[in-house]
């Protein structure tokens, strides 16, 4: 499955990632990057970031200020798909604080995806 890159990220790609958030190839071995989205809103920026490294799933969420500056904010919580469902469903994950669609739909694609 190919990453799926989403709203600011659009046109992003694995080397752009490294460089925004300070990482190297060695934090990347074995990893299969799933999805990867970011958002800009008032000034302030938000980072989604889930992938896959030995059969295990990983998310990452980062945040910023006006400038982007995900330096350090490489920080993998184990996941899974009941718990992304979850807050899918019950919780606001991929929403903005207005409760607008900003990763959700498409991650819940990705997921029932994984589920099959």
């Amino acid at each position: 499955m190919s990453t799926l890159w989403l709203n600011d990220w659009e046109n992003t790609d694995i080397s752009q990632l490294q460089r925004l958030f300070g990482i190297t190839d060695s934090k990347l071995d074995g990893v299969e990057l799933i999805l990867a989205s970011h958002h800009n809103e008032d000034d302030s920026g938000y980072a989604f970031i889930l992938y896959c490294s030995r059969h295990i799933l990983y998310e990452i969420n980062a945040s910023h200020d006006s400038e982007l500056n995900l330096i350090g904010q490489w920080q993998p919580e184990e996941t899974t798909l009941e718990a992304l469902l979850f807050r899918l469903t019950r919780g606001n994950l991929g929403k903005n604080q207005q409760g607008d669609d900003i990763f959700a739909s498409a991650l819940l694609a990705v997921l029932k995806r994984y589920m099959q």
